[in-house]
């Protein structure tokens, strides 16, 4: 987490306009999810992974280490959907592999082989897209654009609080944690239960006092101003705008055709 905060505030693309980069990955990322077509998934994916590591510099082997970790998520789902349990023959479907336990049928139809598909490609375009957001745009441009967007106070400012406490929970963790490590906490099976929900206690403990001294913090400013009010001087870009137009009809050529 705290990576991605330092390649949030040294990357090549944070001088960039906060609104023409949300645009950005808005536009892809709604033609994968609406279109469901997997030729614009695969661009998504292709284009923000370039733009990440190409123009805003991310090293490539983190990208790639980010991108491995929703895989385990993603991977269950499309076992679910890729094999088809049954105590019946499918003599209608046309079946791309089976096998039998007993009574048991266990398919890979042609329909669910390529729901399978589709849902990989669409989930790895998606995340694509939402990384070069993350990877690019810090916490003070987004909340500056969800202030332009007219967006509740209330959901704004927790949208920042829960940014803020993951980093908190984060550096706790990280500290409690070497703290036992130092005392051979985690030597042994039994220890490693013990000293993990010492951790969890102590962790619980920790949040609950920084968030005591925060609204002690805002209690003693009276209470009635708001935590983040983000003013942006970045300038925006006509030929940002031109290349957020040419993107569109990209896609949307590719959604059609293709």
């Amino acid at each position: 987490m705290l990576k991605l905060q330092d390649y949030a505030y040294s990357n090549a693309l944070r001088n960039v306009h906060p609104a023409e980069k949300t645009l950005f990955v808005m536009l892809f990322l709604l033609f994968t999810v609406a279109t469901k077509n997997m030729y614009v998934a695969l661009l998504s994916f292709i284009i923000m992974s370039s733009s990440t590591v190409l123009v805003a510099r991310i090293p490539a082997l983190h990208y790639m280490k980010l991108l491995t970790l929703p895989f385990f998520f993603l991977a269950t789902s499309i076992i679910a959907i890729l094999f088809t349990l049954s105590t019946e023959s499918l003599a209608s479907a046309p079946v791309l592999w089976h096998a039998s336990l007993g009574s048991l049928h266990i398919y890979i139809t042609q329909e669910s082989f390529h729901r399978a598909i589709q849902l990989a490609v669409t989930a790895i375009g998606s995340i694509s897209c939402l990384y070069f957001l993350i990877l690019t745009t810090t916490i003070h441009q987004l909340i500056w654009v969800l202030q332009r967007l007219r967006l509740p106070i209330l959901f704004i400012e927790l949208f920042g609080l829960t940014y803020r406490f993951i980093f908190v929970l984060v550096d706790k963790t990280n500290e409690i944690y070497t703290a036992q490590v130092s005392r051979l906490g985690y030597r042994h099976y039994k220890e490693w239960i013990s000293s993990l929900g010492q951790l969890v206690i102590s962790l619980f403990v920790k949040s609950t006092q920084a968030a005591k001294e925060l609204q002690t913090a805002l209690d003693s400013r009276g209470g009635d101003g708001h935590l983040y009010e983000v003013e942006m001087k970045i300038a925006a870009s006509s030929s940002n705008r031109l290349l957020l137009v040419l993107a569109g009809l990209l896609l949307l050529g590719v959604s059609i055709f293709l």
